[in-house]
């Protein structure tokens, strides 16, 4: 199959189609599918004089170009010259002189504007001297499912924000964090994703305010850098993190997996935690071994294991122990940014600390008198989450 590329004008382009010498839809397109704001952004992309994909056409019966990929973008384009659809000014990152135009018809634009837009050329792929199965295999190659992560889209933007974190995933990654500390691997930029926006928490200094990526994503657009001091914190919190779970993999014969929810959860601890690094590694130690035996994750091979034996003296002792743990559980699966589910598990890991190490502690005490009243684990977090307006600040 021969692909034969050529640079054509929008004037052209746009003729041919009304001429019906371009065919939008042979038999297997799909229909016009593209939402308003995609539409919106092809055309912003074409005033910023932004190249756009090529389109590929096969040279069908009667001399008519049948488009194979690209029917999208050549849809919205003869919609934008047809007056049905306007500028929007507003789209990332501004443009003052497109700004200017916002809400306008091509054919309200000024001349200068519209002769611009009438010389864009796209580029055309003609395919010919083809098999028969090649255009329908190339089509299928072109669209096969290739959704981007945020993180993933994020990488785009070339600014120090990104290279903040870039640099700091780095060093996670050169002093241990892989899938087999932590639990999964940066496939995907899974650990650019978690740390930005753990970045993001220390940055804004709260976890009562839901992190999504639209804010992530303004902070790289803009190249707003996060600050040395936000930067120190992650970096410290990420050290001690794998500290701690490269310890318990070598001292214990377990170590647990942690989710992307998870992790956010416990770098969070351990930048709020007072405690020494070796009572930091106790708690996740103990916490995360209880959590996995509760699950049936651990099978006891060893005399000396203890799991059962630990978990089942900490329900004896504290009867909510078990209804705490499933909780944090429901909470690890339902976004690691989701504000409440973030508060709920920073709340659990503070009672455990003190399940452990201070049975007069405030907070433990005041969740055996609210269980005891209520009987009901979410409504005690609940309770303490209001009263204490619990992650009103982090550092």
């Amino acid at each position: 199959m021969i692909c034969q590329p050529t640079d054509v004008e929008l004037e052209t382009i746009i003729s041919r189609i009304k001429n019906k010498d371009i065919n939008l839809q042979p038999n297997f397109q799909r229909g016009e599918v593209w939402s308003e704001n995609k539409k919106k952004k092809l055309i912003d992309s074409i005033l910023r004089g932004w190249k756009i994909p090529p389109i590929h056409m096969i040279l069908g019966n009667n001399n008519i170009d049948e488009v194979l990929d690209g029917q999208q973008r050549l849809a919205s384009i003869r919609e934008f010259f047809n007056n049905n659809l306007r500028i929007d000014g507003n789209i990332q990152p501004i443009d003052e002189e497109i700004l200017k135009l916002d809400g306008l018809l091509y054919e309200e634009l000024p001349i200068e504007i519209q002769r611009k837009l009438r010389r864009y050329s796209i580029t055309l792929i003609r395919l010919s001297d083809y098999k028969p199965e090649e255009p329908a295999e190339l089509f299928y190659r072109l669209n096969q499912p290739a959704t981007l992560t945020a993180a993933e889209q994020r990488n785009a933007y070339i600014g120090e924000t990104r290279n903040q974190i870039k640099r700091l995933v780095e060093e996670f990654e050169d002093i241990g964090g892989t899938k087999e500390t932590v639990g999964f691997s940066n496939s995907r930029l899974a650990y650019d994703e978690i740390i930005s926006k753990f970045a993001y928490m220390i940055e804004i200094n709260t976890l009562r305010k839901k992190v999504t990526a639209g804010d992530i994503s303004k902070k790289y657009r803009e190249s707003i850098p996060y600050t040395d001091e936000t930067i120190e914190v992650v970096r410290k919190a990420l050290k001690t993190y794998i500290v701690c779970m490269k310890s318990i993999k070598d001292y214990y014969d377990y170590c647990p997996k942690h989710s992307k929810a998870t992790l956010v959860s416990w770098l969070i601890y351990v930048t709020k935690s007072d405690r020494n690094i070796d009572e930091i590694e106790g708690v996740m130690y103990r916490f995360e071994s209880t959590r996995d035996y509760l699950k049936g994750k651990i099978v006891e091979k060893k005399e000396s294991d203890d799991y059962g034996f630990f978990t089942k003296s900490m329900i004896e002792k504290y009867t909510f122990t078990d209804a705490m743990m499933n909780i944090y559980n429901q909470r690890a699966s339902m976004g690691s940014t989701d504000a409440l589910s973030v508060i709920y598990r920073d709340i659990i890991l503070s009672i455990f600390t003190e399940m452990l190490f201070n049975e007069k502690g405030v907070l433990l005490l005041e969740t055996i008198e609210r269980f005891t009243q209520l009987q009901n684990m979410n409504s005690v977090l609940d309770e303490i989450n209001n009263n204490h307006s619990w992650g009103d600040r982090i550092k």
